[in-house]
């Protein structure tokens, strides 16, 4: 660890311990928030995909789940069978299932580290029932919008994946099938289900802390209410976009510049979600950090020509 990481570090746990010892009730308000956004929304939903991916990982099943896929998927992107797999998972299970396949399939010899660092590039994204439920129907109030936001948010980062793929074909890794159907058993289970378990409470912890961090960007004060929402989006992509789409002065357009940029970057609660997942696999986070922000700045591009276009 760098000694600038070991001052931001240091910096923040202060900031925390402040806000907790001299402001204790909105501590503890936004800690409550942050448990139960994690209780009701990331345990029922990611869970189960995390026990069962690892389960599936475990048992060499990806291969035969994946063999309709993969036609076309290794044709288009060039990736593996097993690569196949982590894609569709982090397109529709949301951050960071995506990263947390790719750093499964790398430690266990599925996928090769480039490989690994090319999914990352544009696999980790947020889910569409997010995006459709709570992003456009419960903040924006503007379900019709779907088919653009999709475009924007899945698009780009299909097309950096065409991109940053140029010539390269990821074949499938010849590894000896540690588990065979008669050896699965109930301590295979349990070990997948520990590791989902400790996946799912590391991103509770991430959740809570950045939750504190953003109530305490919205209390300092700022000569500007955009940079509020700015910074608190890009703290933490769930209180940004409630922040922003509650302030109804604002015109549509900018709320759903805002929410497609928080959407696109996920936020650094997000990467730091993301960094955890990867941990040991060798996998890039700075690799991983930079796409995010240049999908985030192509969304918000493309979708400052388009709000022209679409009713708003």
């Amino acid at each position: 660890m760098t000694m600038m990481k070991k001052i931001l570090y240091f910096s923040v746990i202060l900031i925390l311990l402040a806000f907790l010892l001299t402001d204790p009730s909105q501590a503890v308000d936004a800690s409550r928030a942050g448990l139960m956004l994690w209780f009701h929304t990331l345990v029922p939903v990611l869970l189960p995909f995390l026990i069962l991916s690892n389960l599936l990982i475990a048992i060499d099943g990806v291969s035969y789940l994946t063999r309709f896929l993969y036609p076309v998927f290794h044709r288009i992107f060039g990736c593996s069978s097993n690569g196949c797999f982590c894609l569709a998972a982090g397109f529709l299970c949301g951050y960071p299932v995506g990263a947390k396949v790719a750093g499964d399939l790398v430690r266990q010899g599925r996928i090769t580290e480039e490989e690994g660092n090319y999914l990352l590039i544009f696999c980790n994204n947020a889910s569409p029932a997010f995006l459709i439920g709570y992003c456009l129907t419960d903040s924006l109030k503007r379900p019709d919008l779907l088919i653009p936001t999709l475009l924007l948010i899945y698009g780009v980062s299909l097309l950096l994946a065409l991109f940053f793929r140029g010539k390269r074909s990821f074949s499938d890794l010849h590894t000896e099938k540690k588990t065979s159907q008669s050896q699965i058993s109930f301590k295979i289970v349990d070990v997948c289900m520990m590791n989902g378990l400790e996946s799912i409470l590391k991103l509770g912890c991430y959740i809570i802390l950045f939750s504190m961090l953003a109530r305490l960007l919205i209390r300092l004060p700022c000569p500007s209410s955009y940079l509020t929402y700015g910074s608190v989006g890009f703290l933490e992509m769930t209180n940004g976009i409630a922040l922003v789409t509650a302030n109804v002065s604002i015109p549509i357009w900018q709320r759903y510049l805002f929410v497609l940029g928080f959407l696109a970057f996920g936020g650094l609660s997000g990467a730091a979600q993301t960094e955890s997942m990867i941990l040991d696999s060798g996998l890039s986070f700075v690799t991983y950090l930079k796409a995010k922000l240049l999908t985030a700045v192509l969304v918000v591009c493309l979708a400052v020509s388009l709000c022209f276009l679409l009713p708003l």
